[in-house]
């Protein structure tokens, strides 16, 4: 099937950016079913590119290829390119880490295609039709490639919602992975995303490195990693905060996991079951030096950007004012929809609303597994920045 662009319209695709989107189609698209591969052409019949079709989306088609004798029409085409990719990221890896994201999706070249592994267990998420359509020779190449348990979990398309996880092999349903040497728990079947937030890494290492002697606060714990660094890095004190008990309970499991203690008096760590924006809202002042704000993302469309800024500014302002003096706060946005230049303007706002001398210490972003491509700024979803604040203005 060709797909022909509109005059002018080829200027994104010379530069090797990953989406069409419908409005740039002028013709072809009659009769092509959703998955289906498609050659895109300039105005003037020039070949362009290879991509995947998609008829429900609009982001239409999502480019693979920008050689024209490479349409992945063979199964040879795709394993090379996943056999690329697994060694590349093999380089990445820290020592004694076996959970990485192994394809992210257009950051890896492969549109729609996320897998992430956890030791022996890969879990698939193929959030396209055209990724769909690789699904048997993925589920294969995984194989191949020594794990023993693989998982799908169902995406929810518009024309129907998010069906159960499918076990293609295996029946491992809460691998133990290692992350610089610590060990966690992925609920791969019921719990957020693939099961774990694996582009945090880096960032929670980061945090081993202020933890000592410090009272931490952890909202939007979830599984709780990065409580269990802190912990281990010699925090005085840490509290972890969800408005889930299972994401808690999951925590738990975590700490003791790793020899932490959970539910003595001397423990050094307590769990709290509450909203983190009433938490922030009413804790006491000057009790804790460092918090963590690590909220799920408040946006997924452009339509509610300024509400999802309200709510991060909102989180930072609380923890500004709260914080003691010299207190450090990792606040991040994983909102595709809020910039890096926008996220930094939250916090301005949120500092000069409470009445804060705030300093930016370091930029945060997705650890190296997860990274985008230079092409398509878009892959850059996760912003973090590690704040100090110094007192009243």
């Amino acid at each position: 099937m060709v797909i022909r662009l509109k005059k002018n319209k080829e200027k994104a695709v010379l530069n090797f950016h990953p989406w069409i989107f419908s409005g740039a189609i002028a013709s072809g698209e009659t009769g092509v079913t959703s998955g289906s591969v498609v050659r895109v052409e300039s105005s003037s019949g020039e070949f362009l590119a290879w991509g995947h079709y998609d008829s429900k989306s609009q982001i239409r088609i999502r480019l693979f290829s920008f050689a024209e004798g490479e349409d992945g029409s063979q199964e040879t085409y795709w394993t090379s390119k996943w056999d690329s990719i697994y060694e590349s990221k093999q380089t990445l890896l820290p020592k004694e880490t076996t959970g990485f994201r192994l394809f992210h999706s257009e950051g890896d070249g492969v549109p729609g295609i996320v897998v992430d592994c956890y030791d022996k267990t890969a879990v698939m998420q193929l959030k396209t039709p055209g990724a769909l359509s690789l699904r048997d020779w993925l589920v294969s190449f995984l194989s191949k490639k020594g794990f023993v348990t693989i998982l799908e979990r169902v995406e929810k398309f518009e024309d129907k919602s998010a069906g159960d996880p499918i076990f293609h092999k295996g029946n491992e349903s809460e691998p133990v992975f290692f992350e610089h040497g610590i060990r966690f728990i992925a609920d791969i079947t019921k719990g957020q995303k693939t099961g774990f937030f694996l582009d945090q890494r880096d960032n929670r290492a980061l945090v081993s490195r202020y933890a000592l002697g410090r009272t931490v606060l952890n909202t939007f714990a979830y599984s709780g990693a990065f409580s269990v660094y802190a912990l281990l890095a010699g925090a005085k004190q840490v509290h972890s905060l969800d408005i889930s008990k299972q994401a808690i309970e999951l925590c738990e499991r975590n700490l003791v996991l790793n020899g932490l203690e959970t539910e003595n008096e001397s423990s050094r760590h307590k769990s709290l079951v509450l909203d983190s924006f009433d938490y922030l809202k009413s804790m006491e002042a000057n009790f804790y030096d460092l918090i963590i704000l690590d909220p799920p993302a408040f946006t997924k469309s452009i339509a509610m950007v300024n509400q999802a800024s309200r709510g991060y500014k909102d989180i930072n302002m609380r923890a500004m004012s709260k914080i003691t003096t010299g207190g450090l706060i990792f606040t991040f946005s994983c909102s595709q929809h809020i910039s890096f230049d926008l996220f930094k303007k939250i916090v301005f706002g949120a500092a000069k609303d409470a009445k804060k001398r705030v300093r930016i210490l370091h930029h945060l972003t997705q650890s190296p597994d997860h990274g985008y491509s230079v092409f398509h700024p878009e892959g850059e979803y996760l912003k973090g920045l590690v704040i100090q604040v110094d007192g009243d203005t």
